[in-house]
């Protein structure tokens, strides 16, 4: 061009800003700047210095931004509607969210963008009390007749996690006639799959266009809710209409496969992910380390865990978690002194699996160590950590500190009163299990399926066998739970202990399902006990029907003969035993469990008190 002016220029530098090519539009800049110090045009206006900050918001330039700003001060600018809503984009998505308030606050005029910049940039924050601000900008906005877009409403949508909350925005912008296009429909579909809404996530799947990102929404909304079946339709449609499948989808459905305990299905699953995406993310594959650990695989969960390139602290969380749900304590302790010894965190979901690990091995040394870290960390008062704890004393025998712990909560869950009842019933304080499930009605707290097989479990041991039959009756009539095979077999054992055998039998007649082999153990003990050859001899023949390699039936069977002076019984048993090749278990010890405790946690010594 022979000749240039303020409009050639600015066109070329707010092209070059929002394509990203930023040094190019700021070499422009310069030029421009040195040509209106020359005289031959006016100083840059508005549209420059805009376009400029928005450049600066794409590529995440602070500095450069700051620049900007200044500019825009020295130049008379920074009171523009449109650049104070750049400026408060560009702090926003550059992480200055108290910069970008203050751009905020002093611009004299506030355009929309302006304030959905703000509210974005408190959402994305991730703060609770930023997120709490963004609620009260929104309300704010409506009061002075602000209204929201698009764009406004699917960034607060981000914060709700209340079903009432999310019907009132979502009323809001149906009365003020908004539409409800693919990007705000896969919003509400997100918000309404946080807040169980899944009647309104249907009606809204029908409703819009879907796009790759509305599915994806779509299908973790109904992977969150338990929808397992309707989860994986969504991922089918996708695949069958060839859409984009991102690695979010792909740990969506990682979440369906763990909560329907498919370990072929996680496999296909991890194949499929490794064959589209050269390279897999941390959230997937701490996704995967998780379903293979809850799957039963925890062989599969070291290997990806042991592949993995970039390891944050959850995915040391998920293996350990992993190890802790089954049942592999030794490694929880190892790996967790492993953490320790890399300068990793604490979070509460470590401490609770190894707590958890303490319980099993009943390791109360090791157990008091974490504890004592617990407190170190200030995180003892969170609940998740008080329940393991009261697990971990009630487990090792230690009631009293369990129940001290038990006072002491502000915050007491089905859980909590669950751990303390169990400890109760399993250390021969049955009075005290029934007294604290009268506790548990007082407060209003409502009994599930393990709270009922601790009551039933303390009849059976005290022999009330009145109140054990009135405790079953009451789980149905009162609380709409449907008895499981545990509280069968607590009740066939309240009978069989109290030798009323033909109401035992009665009651496995009438089980719904086909009753395992627990069942018939209880039975067979009783029987033992009573001396009771002929039903000892049904129940030893049902039990080698499931197991036949158990060589438990024999020998009670020969001891229920023995009692009764049945010796050639006892001898043929004994016979058939022998041909069999059965052998008794080895006894074991969990004494080892204390030098393990020395030896795991020399990263830390730290005492209880």
């Amino acid at each position: 061009m022979p000749r240039r002016n303020l409009m050639s220029w600015s066109v070329l530098i707010s092209g070059s800003a929002r394509l990203g090519a930023l040094s190019e539009a700021f070499a422009l800049f310069s030029d421009m700047l040195r040509g209106a110090g020359w005289g031959n045009w006016d100083r840059p206006d508005s549209f420059v210095l805009g376009a400029l900050a928005a450049g600066c918001a794409h590529a995440r330039g602070i500095a450069a931004g700051v620049q900007v700003h200044a500019c825009a001060v020295k130049f008379g600018v920074d009171e523009d509607e449109s650049v104070a809503a750049a400026l408060v984009d560009m702090y926003a998505k550059c992480g200055r969210v108290d910069s970008s308030w203050r751009a905020f606050t002093l611009a004299p005029q506030r355009s929309v963008v302006s304030w959905t910049s703000m509210i974005a940039c408190l959402v994305n924050h991730g703060s609770s009390g930023y997120r709490d601000t963004a609620l009260v900008l929104f309300k704010k906005m409506l009061v002075l007749k602000v209204w929201p877009t698009n764009a406004t409403f699917s960034c607060i949508l981000k914060v709700l996690d209340v079903p009432e909350a999310g019907m009132q925005v979502h009323g809001c912008l149906l009365k003020m006639g908004t539409e409800v296009d693919t990007a705000l429909g896969s919003a509400l579909m997100t918000m309404y799959g946080r807040c169980g809404g899944v009647d309104e996530i249907a009606r809204l799947a029908c409703r819009i266009r879907h796009d790759s990102v509305s599915r994806t929404s779509l299908l973790g909304a109904y992977a969150r809710n338990g929808y397992n079946v309707e989860a994986v339709g969504v991922f089918r449609e996708m695949r069958t209409e060839n859409m984009a499948i991102d690695q979010a989808a792909m740990t969506s459905l990682l979440q369906v496969c763990s909560s329907m305990g498919r370990l072929r299905m996680a496999r296909e699953v991890h194949c499929y992910a490794l064959k589209t995406f050269f390279k897999l993310d941390t959230l997937l594959l701490n996704a995967t380390i998780t379903v293979y650990s809850r799957c039963g695989d925890i062989t599969g969960a070291e290997m990806v865990f042991n592949l993995m390139g970039k390891k944050d602290i959850i995915s040391w969380t998920a293996l350990l978690t992993g190890y802790a749900q089954n049942g592999f304590a030794r490694e929880v302790l190892l790996f967790f002194r492993e953490m320790l010894r890399r300068g990793l965190g604490s979070p509460v979901f470590c401490i609770t699996g190894v707590l958890r690990a303490c319980s099993t091995t009943t390791n109360l040394a090791a157990g008091l160590q974490i504890h004592s870290r617990a407190l170190k960390l200030g995180i003892d008062d969170d609940t998740s950590v008080e329940n393991a704890l009261i697990t971990l004393y009630a487990s090792c025998g230690s009631v009293q500190i369990a129940w001290k712990i038990f006072n002491s909560m502000s915050n007491r869950g089905i859980i909590s009163w669950n751990s303390l009842l169990t400890s109760f019933s399993q250390h021969g304080n049955e009075v005290a299990a029934i007294q604290l499930f009268d506790m548990m009605q007082e407060a209003g707290v409502c009994p599930d399926d393990f709270t009922f097989a601790g009551l039933l479990s303390s009849c059976s041991r005290m022999g009330h066998v009145t109140q054990g039959c009135v405790y079953f009756k009451l789980m149905k009539e009162k609380y709409n739970l449907e008895p499981k095979m545990v509280h069968y077999t607590c009740m066939v054992d309240l009978f069989a202990r109290a030798g009323r055998f033909s109401d035992a039998m009665d009651l496995i007649d009438a089980m719904p399902c086909e009753p395992d082999e627990i069942v018939w153990e209880a039975l067979l003990a009783s029987c033992k006990v009573h001396g009771n050859v002929e039903l000892g001899r049904i129940a030893a023949r049902k039990i080698l029907e499931i197991r036949p390699e158990d060589p438990s039936p024999y020998i009670i069977l020969s001891s229920i003969h023995a009692s009764v002076d049945m010796w050639d019984e006892k001898a043929w048993n004994r016979i058939v035993f022998d041909t069999q090749r059965a052998r008794k278990d080895a006894a074991s010890s969990w004494i080892g469990a204390q030098e393990l405790s020395e030896n795991i946690f020399d990263t830390f010594q730290v005492g209880v008190t």
